[in-house]
């Protein structure tokens, strides 16, 4: 009996091995082992709430994801969690709402992150909120889930080569605003990124095909410019989610009823999103529906994607949605939660 023991040990020892490393290193503190985690995935966050629920929280895809949470309860003079992350859906965020409040009834305050992209009917149809409460619920799943093992295995190889993490923040030069030394109407990287959202915005062939040089960099840039001003509605295949609209509008009346204040922010693009994308489709005719249904919701919303246009310059953006996270984002930071308490 002692031997087969030892001859057990010994063949489960290369998988308590692996387990010990997957802990380690998987990077989304499932288990609260380490201190912090820069975990940007939905399982990380809400498995971080899970383990230290705040009364307030952040709700939205990448461009609420990325937020200094200590200057975010400096300025509103209140704790919050951010478990928002990027690619979420509209419909993926309400459903998190809920199952975040069945764990903690004592919300006090949510803040959602929308915009006219997550309210397209052509983004992400998927839900995952489903898989990601059962992985949450049983360790099992999550462990021997294929897409965290390799996960993992990235973080490791990133580790050994010495790759600090990505962060959404850049220097610019005056080489990004030209192009064969003629001025460019935005700098290339936002016109490559407003072509990008064409992908879920526009029916397929409206734009030429993109070309890029050795370096990465878009090559065809003022012609793309060109070709996206010449777009017209009709080419245009946003439309709105009708049913993640309704489901918001239940969850405003939801958060009523409970004495949660529910505040709908859409953050600020930049003007190179405006102007190549939402002009030419139309799509800010037809985002005005929902506004008008939002603004009658009871919730407080805050728009500064339509209504109130910071207009701030393009050194404030990292790309055509996203806050710089040095040079933009601790101003929309102050702005938004002086705002929002």
């Amino acid at each position: 009996m002692k031997k087969f023991i030892a001859k057990l040990a010994l063949a489960l020892l290369p998988l308590a091995v692996y387990f010990a490393v997957f802990v380690a290193f998987e990077p989304n503190n499932y288990f609260g082992l380490r201190a912090d985690t820069n975990g940007n995935a939905p399982i990380a966050r809400l498995r971080a709430y899970l383990q230290d629920p705040k009364p307030n929280i952040l709700l939205g895809d990448s461009r609420m994801a990325h937020f200094d949470m200590a200057l975010v309860d400096e300025v509103s003079g209140l704790s919050w969690s951010n478990v928002s992350y990027g690619g979420a859906s509209l419909e993926e965020s309400i459903d998190e709402f809920y199952y975040l409040y069945e764990q903690n009834p004592d919300l006090e305050r949510v803040v959602l992150g929308i915009s006219f992209y997550t309210l397209n009917a052509a983004y992400r149809t998927a839900n995952r909120m489903s898989a990601i409460e059962t992985q949450l619920e049983n360790p099992a799943a999550y462990v021997f889930n294929l897409e965290y093992n390799i996960n993992t295995l990235t973080v490791i190889g990133d580790k050994l080569a010495g790759r600090p993490d990505a962060e959404e923040t850049a220097e610019h030069t005056a080489a990004e605003y030209e192009e064969d030394g003629a001025p460019l109407p935005y700098r290339r990287d936002l016109i490559d990124y407003a072509a990008t959202l064409y992908g879920n915005c526009a029916v397929s062939g409206a734009l030429p095909e993109r070309i890029y040089d050795e370096e990465g960099n878009l090559a065809n840039a003022a012609a793309m410019a060109e070709a996206m001003l010449a777009v017209t509605p009709e080419q245009s295949r946003f439309s709105l989610n009708e049913t993640a609209l309704e489901k918001l509008l239940e969850m405003a009346d939801f958060c009523a009823q409970q004495g949660i204040a529910l505040t709908i922010v859409l953050p600020p693009m930049d003007d190179s999103v405006r102007a190549l994308v939402c002009g030419p489709l139309g799509i800010g005719e037809a985002m005005q529906p929902a506004l008008d249904a939002l603004a009658g919701s009871g919730a407080l919303v805050l728009d500064y994607e339509w209504a109130n246009d910071p207009d701030w310059p393009d050194t404030m953006f990292y790309d055509g949605f996203h806050i710089d996270t040095v040079h933009g984002l601790p101003i929309w930071t102050e702005i938004l939660f002086s705002e929002v308490a």
